[in-house]
């Protein structure tokens, strides 16, 4: 292998010349069928893209956001930009216009991908056949910042999360891909949309890793399974709401899952019991835990074998010093719950903000994106709860997560949400928002509440519980328990 630094575009089109005609991107739609684009299309299309890119003026550093459900074009898409040296900026096309137009003002970009109009030049994903077999001479550009993440944060107001570039490395070198267990052989399968950084960032780095990527137009737990056992990946990249789903498929246990090396989660807590079900399915060693911040503040991982020695946590600090500190930024000792903050090898984070202020850093660059837990005598990190969304009810701090990851193991819920809702006497009392699937429906709350009592403490005990036919959740995996908060705030 060469020490020469390529861009994702070049490595793309090495790959490309090597093998012309291989399939490197699917996406399983929704009516049944699969579309698939050849790595010399991939690179004939991306092209195409890019030279429009270029006429309208776009260059490095600039954002060029994607609006468009997933699909293999989102990624020829995401290709063009970085060949036209520009940033990649994944949006979902579900948002609202007041949501979707405050990100492009922080933006301002020259151009849009978007099926709709969006106020901005507009360039189409697809390319015609002719356009896509002409020759096109695009100069190097290098990218930088490598991605513009979309998020509403704790505040629900707009924010841009940059990652600083440039996205680079050696052909076969590529050193987020190691770390992630990538080969070059590789089809990682990511059922969750490309809008969320996880499936995204990991698409990115097993292409600049020389594999191949399949998507989903959306997932469903069925047919997830039934593509694992018909495709045959070797990686895949879930979140624990998907895991639940898959354990309670019907064909779970029939499905053909030998083709998988590697499987991460990350996104979200996992509940112990949707973690054993995957240790016991496939193997300890095959399944990966990661936890990790966009903002590249640190991250850690471990695999199934590990968590069962260290149940409950999400592993040990990759290339990171792990702090946890209390209310007085004082350091805590092993087992008490406090802030997370963290650094990657002593240095700051990578990341920059639009529309929001940094994150609390402290003394050496330790940043905290507000994640609470603490740490055992072995080193191992453990999650608690978000601090915007502990409970403090009645004087005792709760974590929703814990209360939901008992909830949902009853068999009959889909979906379930906790959260604090202001009470004369308590403060804040645990209020359970509960989705059950559509065949389970005479499941009641006394039977919750009763399941509730055999593994939780009194004082955590839902005082409340409410069935709703679906939970806000979105693709990615997350409820934004605030906003579930404050609407029965101002229903009461």
């Amino acid at each position: 292998m060469t020490d020469e630094l390529l861009t994702f575009g070049q490595t793309l089109d090495y790959f490309a010349a090597q093998n012309p005609d291989e399939i490197v991107l699917q996406c399983a739609q929704l009516d049944g069928s699969i579309t698939a684009l050849s790595r010399h299309e991939l690179r004939m299309q991306s092209d195409a893209i890019a030279k429009q890119l270029i006429d309208l003026g776009v260059n490095t550093g600039e954002l060029i956001p994607i609006i468009l459900p997933t699909s293999v074009s989102f990624l020829v898409a995401t290709t063009a930009i970085f060949k036209a040296g520009g940033t990649p900026m994944p949006m979902s096309h579900k948002l609202t216009d007041s949501e979707r137009d405050g990100l492009l003002a922080l933006a301002q970009p020259k151009a849009v991908f978007s099926e709709v109009n969006c106020g901005y030049p507009s360039v189409s994903a697809y390319v015609s056949a002719t356009d896509s077999l002409q020759t096109h001479s695009i100069s190097v550009r290098i990218s930088d910042p490598i991605k513009a993440l979309a998020s509403g944060g704790s505040t629900g107001k707009p924010k841009l999360i940059l990652t600083s570039g440039p996205y680079t490395a050696p052909l076969g070198e590529n050193l987020v891909g190691q770390t992630l267990r990538f080969q070059a052989g590789d089809l990682k399968y990511s059922p969750g949309p490309l809008y969320h950084n996880g499936p995204f960032w990991f698409s990115l780095n097993m292409l600049m890793s020389g594999g191949r990527v399949l998507l989903n137009e959306r997932f469903d737990a069925e047919r997830c399974l039934s593509l694992i056992e018909t495709l045959r990946p070797t990686v895949l990249n879930l979140v624990p709401t998907m895991m639940q789903r898959m354990l309670r498929a019907p064909n779970w246990f029939t499905a053909d899952l030998s083709s998988l090396r590697v499987v991460w989660h990350l996104a979200a807590p996992c509940p112990a019991w949707a973690k054993e079900g995957f240790i016991e399915r496939l193997g300890g060693e095959t399944v990966l835990e990661l936890w990790a911040a966009t903002e590249s503040t640190g991250m850690t991982m471990l695999d199934g074998n590990e968590w069962l020695a260290h149940r409950g946590s999400v592993g040990k600090g990759v290339g990171t010093d792990i702090l946890i500190l209390n209310e007085e930024r004082k350091p805590l000792p092993a087992g008490e719950v406090g802030e997370i903050f963290t650094r990657f090898a002593g240095q700051a984070a990578n990341y920059e903000y639009l529309g929001a202020s940094a994150l609390e850093t402290i003394e050496g660059d330790y940043a905290s994106v507000g994640d609470l837990g603490w740490l055992d005598y072995d080193g191992y990190l453990y999650l608690a709860d978000r601090r915007t969304d502990l409970i403090i009810s009645g004087g005792a701090n709760i974590f929703p997560a814990e209360v939901e990851a008992v909830i949902s193991q009853h068999p009959s819920v889909k979906d379930v949400a906790v959260v604090g809702l202001s009470d004369p006497d308590l403060g804040r009392r645990v209020h359970a928002v509960v989705a059950l699937y559509a065949d389970k429906a005479t499941v009641g709350g006394d039977e919750l509440l009763a399941l509730c009592g055999t593994h939780l403490a009194r004082y955590k005990v839902p005082r409340s519980i409410e069935f709703v036919a679906e939970l806000p959740r979105n693709d990615a995996g997350k409820i934004r328990r605030g906003a579930l908060r404050d609407a029965r705030e101002t229903e009461a």
